[in-house]
């Protein structure tokens, strides 16, 4: 089918047009595209087109996009700028229309043909196709898809196949480039879930395959020493940077943008210390989940990797007296961006009670930074490199060091690992969190000062109020 072209939107850096194929049903044309639909979206910057899927639409309306090539953006489309986009749909045999996929379209052909006439058969298939995020299916699609890309081209069977066509897989994979060895358990998966999902064992299992991928690390290992390329580690931000930030901050007298900017950086960098790096508190934190009161800050968590089909919202409380100066960085924060806002347009207000990120700066240009991991990477380094805080030799900061970090301290500081998996939203005891903490980090005041009012005995920065 011929490609429609869409319309224009804006995003960070330069503006794109997406462009959709056309529907075969016209009255499916819905505001915009929807979670797990698939798009290309045309880049201007190097004239290209790059096919992807929806994997989420948050609160503000931003369509999170995972690409293809297994890059990441996301895109705020209003309302006005998709109304008239089209969606890429087709007709499964049963002649229902369903956005594009050969995964859901054989699984619902299947799970009707199981369960028969019944005027529960389309709730009961629903449910069934729902055990997986949107996100989580996207993304198996796509793997599935490789695979089978690959085993068309070898002139082999894909469904169901042997194990020996999946060590093939992975070593076209390893020849392809771009992929991990530590990486390959999602596109295992994606195969193992594909078979039994279809009725039949799932081949990517077994001592074979187990030796194909250990086989591809050492091979890319090898490779990489042979290139002379050095793999940094990511290492944990200290508290005493993150300290000499927070104080550096207070001092700011923000009358410029780049002064402005910094500020926000700073800011965020404290902020998604004290709240582990999680998504929902970092560069994606909306107004309307935080909650300044007289005894403290709350933060409401509305996301957690792997639990989105749990309404329940949870509640992280810090005490103003449990983190020294916490309170008066956050009202400089609040009083210069909706200063901001107050200079760019005369008689703007802060809105009350409207979604919104927590790091709007209205009148303050946007960042060139796209997904909101490349915006908590850009502003923990912005505010790190202008004090002069550096990583040691051999490692590098990342938006997860801040998560490594927070993990290190409340470990040292003697904080209970029920408490750490609480903070960290970590579902499992301990083995999951041992990977993020130093084993040889020393306790120090900085800690304390963050997380001593958690520790046991209740070591806080200053005596309560």
């Amino acid at each position: 089918m011929p490609l429609t072209k869409g319309n224009h939107v804006s995003r960070p850096g330069a503006p794109v047009s997406l462009h959709l194929r056309e529907c075969r049903a016209p009255a499916a044309v819905k505001p915009g595209p929807s979670v797990g639909e698939r798009l290309e979206v045309c880049c201007p910057r190097d004239d290209a087109w790059y096919p992807g899927t929806v994997a989420d639409i948050s609160v503000t309306g931003r369509h999170h996009i995972e690409y293809d090539n297994g890059e990441e953006e996301r895109l705020l489309l209003s309302e006005e700028l998709t109304r008239n986009i089209e969606r890429q749909l087709a007709d499964d045999e049963s002649g229902d229309v369903v956005p594009v996929s050969d995964w859901t379209s054989a699984l619902r052909k299947r799970w009707r043909g199981e369960l028969g006439a019944s005027r529960f058969t389309e709730l009961a298939v629903q449910m069934q196709e729902q055990a997986l995020g949107a996100a989580t299916r996207g993304n198996y699609d796509l793997k599935a898809k490789g695979f089978r890309d690959v085993c068309e081209e070898e002139g082999r069977e894909w469904l169901p196949v042997a194990e020996d066509t999946v060590r093939l897989y992975i070593a076209a994979l390893l020849e392809k480039g771009g992929i991990q060895a530590m990486s390959m358990q999602p596109y295992l998966s994606a195969i193992n879930n594909y078979h039994e999902d279809m009725g039949v064992p799932g081949p990517a299992k077994g001592r074979g395959v187990s030796r194909a991928v250990k086989g591809m690390a050492r091979l890319q290992v090898a490779a990489a020493q042979e290139a002379g390329v050095t793999v940094t580690e990511r290492t944990w931000l200290l508290a005493k940077h993150v300290r000499t930030v927070h104080e550096a901050a207070l001092t700011l007298v923000p009358d410029s943008e780049e002064q402005l900017l910094w500020l926000r950086a700073c800011t965020f960098v404290v902020l998604s210390f004290l709240s582990f790096g999680r998504p929902d508190t970092g560069s994606s934190l909306q107004q309307e989940n935080v909650l300044t009161e007289y005894d403290g800050v709350t933060a409401v968590l509305t996301r957690k990797k792997g639990r989105n089909h749990v309404s329940k919202k949870r509640q992280l409380s810090i005490p103003w007296w449990g983190v020294e100066l916490l309170e008066e960085l956050l009202e400089l924060w609040v009083r210069c961006r909706d200063g901001a806002g107050q200079r760019a347009k005369p008689g703007w207000t802060p809105p009350t009670g409207v979604p919104g990120s927590s790091w709007r700066l209205p009148g303050v240009r946007v960042s060139s930074a796209g997904s909101d991991t490349d915006l908590a990477n850009a502003w923990l380094r912005l505010a790190l490199s202008t004090v002069g805080c550096v990583p040691p030799e051999g490692g590098h900061f990342s938006a997860h060091s801040t998560r490594k970090g927070a993990t290190t301290c409340t470990r040292t500081v003697g904080v209970a690992m029920e408490k750490v998996c609480f903070l960290g939203e970590w579902s499992q005891l301990p083995s999951a969190v041992q990977a993020y903490i130093h084993p040889t980090a020393v306790p120090d005041q900085a800690m304390r000062s963050y997380f001593g009012w958690v520790a046991p005995q209740g070591v806080c920065a200053q005596e309560r109020r």
